[in-house]
Parts: structure tokens; sequence; C-alpha cells
């Protein structure tokens, strides 16, 4: 697990923002390191041998990584969900998963919801989605964010805030589930290895769960719901996790995967 620390902006260093990120330290169980006069960010790493900082700022949570300084925001998922919602155009994904509206999906590799955020449109008010990020800071930024970041339309910020964001590794967490506890548990193992292209991410790289999805975990989430879809680059990966479905084009970098309970592999 990459070690971080908690602190403030130097820019807005105040006893409120201090109070606010002893708060956060507290919470997660971290060092919380004040910002002393001058200090950078990448010293302060050198100086405590961290991997990250949690930055107090005033308009919220900051990660501050070697590879650069972000704040929460669904990413691409915004614009997927605007060519969803708006244009009525298909998506991948949402072909992957096939759920209708009250059904229930299990994220189980949330990162910052953006595949969650179409999950929880498709599904509606009478659905639900709940997402799983084993990554303590990931989570940290991920769950205050679906709360509090406002999109552009009303709609996809209710979408958002129907997220239930759960702190958990996925293999132990769907060992507790009972059977049948969702239509759909969804991975997107893919986030572990550099995408050079999507550099908006690159600061969270560090801080992803870095253990592989195994094929045991595949299988506890075939018990758990009787789909279960897989994000990879390619057919020849997902077919030893059992796919033997596919969708997604060439021309997107990535294909899903489809296992479904009681299919032959």
């Amino acid at each position: 697990m990459a070690a971080f620390a908690v602190t403030t902006s130097a820019k807005e260093e105040n006893a409120v923002l201090a109070a606010t990120a002893r708060q956060w330290a507290e919470e997660l169980g971290v060092r919380y390191v004040p910002r002393e006069k001058g200090q950078t960010l990448p010293a302060m790493l050198v100086r405590y041998g961290l991997a990250a900082l949690l930055i107090a700022a005033e308009t919220g949570p900051r990660v501050y990584t070697p590879e650069g300084t972000m704040f929460y925001h669904p990413g691409l998922g915004t614009v997927r969900w605007q060519r969803v919602v708006l244009k009525g155009e298909g998506d991948n994904f949402l072909r992957a998963l096939a759920v209708r509206p009250g059904q229930k999906v299990l994220d189980a590799t949330l990162g910052l919801a953006a595949d969650a955020l179409l999950a929880s449109h498709a599904v509606g008010p009478s659905g639900r989605v709940t997402g799983l990020e084993a990554s303590p800071l990931l989570y940290f930024l991920t769950s205050r964010g679906v709360q509090n970041y406002e999109g552009k339309f009303p709609e996809l910020t209710q979408d958002l805030r129907r997220i239930e964001v759960v702190q958990a590794e996925a293999s132990a967490y769907l060992k507790q589930l009972p059977a049948d506890s969702y239509d759909v548990v969804c991975f997107d193992p893919m986030f572990r290895h550099p995408v050079r292209r999507s550099s908006a991410m690159q600061p969270l790289r560090p801080l992803a769960w870095r253990l592989p999805l195994s094929t045991e975990t595949v299988d506890e989430a075939l018990r758990v719901a009787p789909r279960v879809v897989i994000k990879e680059r390619t057919e020849e990966v997902l077919r030893e996790y059992g796919c033997r479905t596919f969708t997604g084009t060439r021309y997107s970098g990535v294909r899903f995967g489809i296992r479904t309970r009681g299919e032959k592999n």
C-alpha cells in the first residue's frame, strides 16, 4: 500500500484547514504533516518517505503524487454520460452490463466512478450501484467526490449521488456476500497499467491497488451475480478469466469480456 500523509495548501494555510487536515489524518490513520513555509510538495515526499500527499484546500481535497496534482472529477465518465443521455449513443460498457432499471450493479474496482456513473444512470433511481475501492486514498477522494461534485447537468449529479462507495478489496468483500446479491459484478483491472495518453489519470497511478485480478475472484463474483463483466486490452487476456463473449471495438483500445453463470468454458 502506497504511503501517504495529510497536509494543507501552502497558499491557504489557516487554522480551519489545519484542523480539517488533522481530522482527515485521524480518520485515515495516517500522519498529519504541517506545511512549512517555502517547503515544496516534492521535498515533503522525500523528507517523509511518502508516495502521495492528501491536501486540505479551500476547494476540497486534492491529491499530490510525483505524477502531478488532482482533485475529484469523474473524468471521461461525464463525456460518455452525455453521449448516452443527451445524444442517445451507445456505450460498450453498458452493452456489456445489459442491465435494466431497478437492477443492482457491483463495481468491484471503482477508481473515480466513471463506469459506475454510467451504471447508475442505467439502473435508475429504483436500482442500486455499489462501488468498491481498495486504496484508502482513492476511496477518500471518490467517496467525497460523488457526494460533492456538481455536474453541468442536474441528472448527471443525481446519478453520481446514488453511487454507494465502500472501502474494501474485492475478493474479501465478495466472500462476505450472499449468493445472488447483485445482478452484475464488473471489474476494471486495467487501471494498474499505465496509459500514457490518459494524462489526467497519471497522479493516481502510484495509489492504485497493485494486486492483479485472479480467476478465483472472478469465480466468486459469479456466485454473487449471474453476470460478470471484465474490462481488458485484449480477448486473449479475457479468455484467461473464462470469458467467451466479448464486446467493444478495436478502435477503443479495450474489450469487455462477459461471463454468465452456467455457461461452459
